[in-house]
């Protein structure tokens, strides 16, 4: 079946689909190729990136729980501490502040609330606020730091800020094979990182893993969409 431009428009919007047209050479049939190719992709990056987010966050809540077993309660003490010199301190009360909210929202959305309901209704960009520079004396030194030895503050910060940006774009089919996104590179940070939180999940999620083989499947040779050596799969 072929899709009408007219159609196509309606359904990307029309600067969506100039990326695509531009990148086929005008070939409206093509573009379409590239675009569904570019969902599954996402959908297949988006399926290893929410494996990391399961570890990600269950690491995290262990080594929280170890320190402040009711902190996945917003009136946790944990969501009051603070440190350093007053400016430092107000902006962890308004971080601090923002993440017991975030908790609160999550043990609303199920009935009775429990610990493990709330972690799992908790957003990536939640956990990637636990790394923000204003907390490094209250949650990072203390607390999450351990599980990432020989790793700044900062190096996991920017790893999880763009893993979540990255997300992001997945989740709204952006194309992902525009310089702005960077896949392969995107990707190589990915397994790098995952491999350091754990490399036995990394691995076992690398031989289930379909990013490889759909980012092969590109439609367009011109693009030259180069597939990474990525969670122990070669390309």
């Amino acid at each position: 079946m072929q899709l009408s431009q007219t159609a196509a428009d309606r359904w990307l919007a029309h600067p969506r689909l100039m990326v695509y047209l531009n990148a086929t050479s005008g070939s409206l049939p093509d573009a379409l190729d590239l675009y569904n190719w570019n969902a599954e992709v996402a959908a297949s990056c988006l399926r290893d990136l929410g494996h990391f987010e399961v570890l990600i966050r269950n690491r995290y809540s262990d080594v929280l729980n170890a320190h402040f077993p009711d902190w996945a309660s917003p009136g946790s003490a944990l969501w009051g501490r603070q440190a350093g010199i007053p400016l430092t301190r107000e902006k962890q009360r308004k971080l601090n502040a923002g993440s017991s909210s975030s908790v609160r929202a999550a043990r609303a959305k199920t009935t009775p609330p429990t610990a493990g309901h709330t972690i799992a209704n908790l957003t990536f960009g939640f956990w990637m606020m636990l790394t923000a520079s204003v907390r490094v004396d209250t949650i990072w030194t203390p607390m999450l730091s351990g599980i990432f030895p020989g790793r700044s503050r900062g190096y996991v910060h920017d790893r999880m800020q763009k893993l979540n940006d990255f997300r992001n774009r997945l989740a709204h089919w952006e194309p992902v094979f525009s310089t702005t996104t960077g896949l392969a590179f995107r990707l190589q940070e990915f397994d790098q990182f995952f491999s350091e939180v754990d490399p036995d999940v990394a691995a076992w999620v690398g031989t289930q893993s379909t990013v490889v083989d759909a980012v092969k499947r590109c439609p367009v040779s011109s693009l030259n969409i180069v597939a990474p050596t990525y969670l122990g799969t070669n390309p």
